[in-house]
């Protein structure tokens, strides 16, 4: 009975080393993990640079928009090896050396242009962001264009206003494999960079479109279609687009339109909600290439081979496509002889007067 107390205060002295030794042990193995796993792991900070550079556009060059976080991010695109979605719908090979109006610069800056554009002036004068009290007429022409004076008051503004969404147009053309001259010089022969509030005929954006514009939008981008679907009805539409109602069409283009392309409104600054212009240049670039492959359906339909026409001529067609609308484009294709072949000088031969593209096309193309 007396040996027992000092049998148990021996065991306890035991265990409590056993245990010291064995929390040692742990302790000393954590601290060699941990130092391997921040020798294996690259910094918190490296993460978040590679998973931006793999879920955003980064521009080559520094720009007051946007900053690149690491150099070399982004292979720029030049001239001369364009990346271009129309020319795979097409079947053309696009040539090594192209005109400027179908290059894509490597940086925003490149984009940058000087034009004189008296309805934009106008414009900037009408809706008081330039001040022309003391010219002629308060700067104004009968049209609402800026005269000679209004111009000369006007005229910086004009220059930052047409450059102001360079960087959108840069990153929507490279997102969507199109010209980014292309997309400049479409917003500026369309509304000047100042998009419409007409209603004769009711147009809308800073690319120009009408509600039956927009509908190839819907055929060739089924993502866009059935998101509309579900915002407009709850629940997404088993029906094609051209199979639907005309009312539910034209519900699903209102909709749309409404949402993401009219820019005036009564609460923005100046009446122009300049972010959303700037969101819908990527949906414009969409619409172009729908017309691309729309142009692309047209001529095979009609028995011409696009293999058979020129880079730059397909190009022209799909901005006639844009402009006039399927019906000009069908209707003149129709009325012209297979055996002779495509060319953009017997195609404009065909259209009738209303459908009339040149001085809109030439605009678009001239150098």
């Amino acid at each position: 009975m007396s040996e027992r107390p000092s049998f148990s205060r021996s065991s306890i002295l035991i265990g409590f080393c056993i245990f010291s030794l064995l929390v040692l042990f742990f302790i000393g193995s954590m601290i060699v993990i941990n130092q391997r796993g921040e020798q294996d792991s690259p910094p918190a900070y490296t993460q978040d640079i590679e998973l931006a550079s793999h879920t955003s556009p980064v521009p080559t060059t520094t720009s007051t928009i946007f900053q690149p976080l690491t150099e070399n991010t982004q292979t720029p695109i030049t001239s001369a090896a364009p990346m271009s979605v129309c020319a795979q719908a097409w079947g053309i090979q696009p040539p090594a050396a192209l005109p400027e109006w179908l290059s894509t610069p490597q940086n925003a800056e490149s984009l940058y242009t000087e034009v004189k554009y008296v309805i934009l002036a106008g414009k900037l004068i009408s809706f008081g962001i330039v001040n022309a009290s003391d010219c002629p007429d308060g700067g104004l022409t009968g049209d609402g264009a800026a005269n000679t004076c209004g111009m000369e008051k006007a005229y910086s503004q004009v220059v930052s206003w047409q450059n102001q969404f360079d960087q959108e147009i840069l990153t929507a053309a490279q997102d969507n494999q199109i010209p980014a001259q292309i997309i400049k010089r479409l917003f500026a022969q369309e509304t000047q960079f100042w998009p419409p509030n007409s209603f004769a005929p009711s147009t809308y954006g800073i690319g120009n479109v009408t509600s039956p514009g927009i509908e190839p939008l819907f055929m060739w981008y089924d993502d866009i279609y059935q998101d509309t679907c579900r915002a407009v009805f709850s629940q997404a539409c088993v029906q094609p687009y051209h199979a639907l109602s005309l009312q539910d069409q034209q519900v699903l283009r209102g909709f749309f339109i409404s949402q993401y392309l009219h820019a005036y409104c009564a609460t923005c600054p100046n009446g122009i909600d300049l972010e959303k212009i700037e969101r819908s240049i990527d949906y414009f670039a969409k619409l172009i290439v729908a017309n691309c492959h729309q142009v692309d359906l047209i001529l095979n339909n009609h028995g011409f081979s696009t293999e058979t026409i020129s880079y730059e001529d397909a190009w022209r067609l799909t901005l006639a496509n844009y402009t006039v609308g399927a019906g000009c484009v069908i209707n003149a294709v129709e009325d012209m002889d297979l055996a002779r072949g495509f060319s953009w000088e017997y195609f404009t031969e065909q259209l009738t007067s209303d459908c009339s593209v040149d001085i809109y096309i030439n605009r678009i193309t001239s150098e």
